[in-house]
């Protein structure tokens, strides 16, 4: 019980992520510029809260410990090298509205960043190559980081525009999508994937060894709500969210259609998948339904 009481905890922060996007909307709709700095703040903590709770149930305290040191070791190592001389990113500087930095370069809110949509797009992909079979594992892994890797890179189709736009960081060099250079999102893909790999060799095959079942708590949300999809459900809202955004509220219809699209290699199909699972209705027997039920006692009667 104590473990199903956990579930609990990402549940809470993943409500509160999904209550920060329509603040976050509404403050940039309103051209608040003193409130963008706080809702971004919440939308960021929430889900990163979100990510790492979620990750010390799945897989223990321990092993979800090691996954964020390595992404936040990783992403602050290649972010002051991109920021500093251009490596794999491009030429770009961070401004001062996001906070103290590390190394003098890079602001100590990014690397811890990067965790709150890698879990998101790692268990994605997982999900998406849920039916591999066991022969393929090596091939699976390395699909997996692919995928994944893919998967986080296109949220940055959204994200580097909008945080440009809101003067949390300067590309020296313009590029063609937005002022942003092509080489980003190389270098997002590349930070992704090398973290990846190390996580695949932190979780490896005991990555559900924590996991509860969806009848062990929140009987209610089960299915495609329970707790084993909440990080899909976390990657499809914030597709979807980050679409109607852009549309919407932002002023943004290209970035969102490219978001759309992006997003949507991976959003897409995870949300098709979930919902074919709520057309599948396995028939049981009356005894396997109910297992106590026997006929002995009525044939007695009858003799």
């Amino acid at each position: 019980m104590a473990g199903a009481r956990l579930q609990f905890v990402p549940l809470i922060c993943l409500l509160t992520y999904l209550a920060s996007m329509p603040i976050y909307c509404l403050v940039r709709l309103a051209d608040q510029p003193a409130w963008i700095g706080p809702s971004t703040a919440l939308t960021a903590a929430s889900l990163f809260a979100f990510s790492l709770t979620y990750a010390i149930v799945q897989h223990g305290l321990r092993r979800a410990v090691a996954m964020l040191m390595a992404s936040f070791a990783i992403a602050l190592t290649l972010e002051y090298l991109g920021s500093s001389y251009g490596f794999l990113f491009g030429e770009y500087d961070y401004t001062a509205r996001l906070g103290p930095k590390l190394l003098g370069k890079v602001p100590a809110i990014i690397p811890i960043a990067w965790f709150m949509m890698l879990y998101p797009s790692w268990m994605t992909a997982g999900h998406l190559l849920a039916s591999s079979s066991r022969e393929g594992a090596l091939r699976s892994s390395a699909a997996r980081v692919g995928i994944a890797a893919l998967a986080m890179t296109a949220w940055d189709l959204s994200l580097d525009p909008r945080m440009v736009a809101d003067g949390n960081w300067v590309w020296r060099t313009a590029g063609p999508y937005f002022g942003i250079p092509l080489s980003n999102y190389a270098g997002w893909f590349v930070t992704a994937a090398a973290i990846y790999v190390i996580w695949q060799a932190i979780a490896g095959s005991q990555e559900t060894t924590r996991a509860l079942s969806d009848g062990e708590a929140l009987a209610a949300l089960g299915g495609v709500l329970g707790f084993r999809h909440w990080p899909v459900w976390a990657y499809i809202v914030t597709w979807l969210g980050e679409t109607v955004a852009n549309a919407i509220f932002w002023g943004g219809p290209l970035v969102a259609l490219a978001v759309f699209l992006g997003m949507g290699v991976f959003g897409g199909p995870a949300l098709l998948n979930l919902w074919r699972s709520t057309q599948r209705r396995p028939t049981t027997r009356l005894s396997e339904r109910w297992p106590e039920v026997s006929l002995t006692p009525l044939r007695r009667q009858r003799d």
